[in-house]
């Protein structure tokens, strides 16, 4: 028995090494040395930050894809592959206004390289230079708030500085945007205090902006005490279920019971709305002017699903109307369809980590800061993510500037 199982793993040994050897010498499926003809028929159009290169691709049947390489103005080389099934490849990432040449060639599967086919581009302003042009630095609630045009929808990183005490603008935070969905991004975490601010942006090939510097004075933002907040109930308004009151909505946990509406009512239509919706009002306890608000989902296996509220709108008022709430005139629409967005996209029922990890810290929407100051809350669930028009949700914060 011990001199058959010598000779199997010697067998083995022996079967593993010949496999080695094979994976090792691997390479294209065929290699007879004879290079793809070049690409023919280039046109151009140019681009900001690059251009889109139209060719005619050759008729070899084995070539494979046709790649373009050219340099970055860091002096970075980079090469960018198009398949033979396309008939354009595209240049990014350039910054400079002038003209270039750029070296085309076709590869096929014997990773072959053609003749190269020199073409001459001159890019247009690069993306991140339009978007750093758009940039307007303004007094926010907490720090300030970048506005900027992001129509080339680039990816980029947004750096926010601030003045020390020796007069120095030291980074401080950033976040990064990558389509043209917002116009405003907010900086917070500072004092009601002047000092001068700055802000530049980055893209993924490193072309960084120079720092657009202002000095503004943030307006100051507390969190509103939730201890102040009481239960109003206007007409229209629908009642709580299962067990589920309203007041769970400011009792500091998110953990628990929260708020629930029933299921199948078809809620009351309140002027301006022509159907009924799922409505509730909330009393602040103290007029401010608002800057932003947050709420919590129903947790565990409900995120994104059920009655967690997917569309709605939130209206606020400083004096409650005489007509209790029967239509809502004298109203101000502060959110318009605001949409709680799934971080994933994923189906209901399926949660990413980055989905659970949204829904624990709130979903948070911002007040126009042209709003006026109001006391009175009151929320219109147009869509929960069932499609249904009850909710469930388990607390509510909001944030401002407290006018009395």
């Amino acid at each position: 028995m011990k001199v058959n199982k010598l000779i199997i793993w010697t067998i083995l040994a022996v079967w593993m090494g010949i496999s080695a050897c094979e994976e090792d010498e691997r390479g294209p499926l065929t290699n007879d040395g004879v290079p793809p003809s070049p690409v023919t028929e280039v046109g151009v159009t140019n681009l900001p930050g690059g251009a889109k290169i139209t060719y005619t691709v050759p008729s070899d049947q084995d070539a494979l894809l046709v790649q373009v390489t050219y340099k970055l103005d860091n002096g970075k080389v980079v090469t960018s592959k198009s398949s033979i099934f396309k008939n354009h490849v595209v240049v990014e990432g350039l910054r400079e206004i002038k003209e270039q040449v750029v070296e085309l060639v076709t590869v096929d599967r014997s990773n072959n390289h053609s003749e190269p086919v020199n073409v001459t581009i001159l890019p247009e302003t690069a993306p991140i230079d339009k978007l750093y042009s758009s940039f307007e630095l303004d007094e926010d609630f907490g720090g300030v708030r970048l506005k900027y045009n992001n129509e080339d929808q680039v990816s980029a990183e947004l750096l926010l500085y601030a003045e020390d005490d020796s007069g120095n603008l030291i980074y401080q935070q950033s976040t990064f945007i990558s389509d043209d969905q917002k116009t405003h991004q907010t900086f917070r975490g500072f004092p009601p205090l002047s000092k001068k601010f700055g802000v530049a942006a980055i893209d993924r090939w490193d072309n960084s902006t120079d720092i657009m510097e202002a000095v503004k004075t943030p307006l100051e933002e507390v969190l509103l005490n939730i201890e102040n907040f009481r239960d109003v109930f206007l007409t229209g308004d629908e009642s709580d279920a299962f067990g589920w009151s309203k007041s769970n909505l400011w009792n500091g946990s998110i953990d628990g019971s929260g708020f629930h509406t029933a299921q199948g009512q078809p809620g009351t239509v309140v002027p301006p709305y022509s159907e009924g919706y799922h409505i509730f009002t909330l009393d602040l306890g103290v007029l401010a002017k608002l800057s932003r608000f947050k709420f919590w989902q129903r947790q565990g296996s409900w995120v994104f699903t059920h009655g967690n509220p997917k569309h709605f709108d939130v209206w606020g008022i400083d004096v409650l109307p005489e007509d209790n709430g029967a239509s809502l005139e004298g109203w101000t629409k502060m959110i318009e369809n605001g949409e709680v967005v799934k971080p994933s996209g994923g189906p209901l029922g399926t949660n990413s980590a980055e989905d659970v990890a949204q829904a624990a810290s709130g979903e948070e929407f911002e007040f126009p800061i042209e709003a006026p100051a109001v006391r009175y809350i009151r929320f219109v669930n147009l869509e929960s993510w069932s499609t249904g028009k009850f909710m469930h949700f388990m607390e509510i914060n909001f944030w401002g500037q407290i006018e009395e």
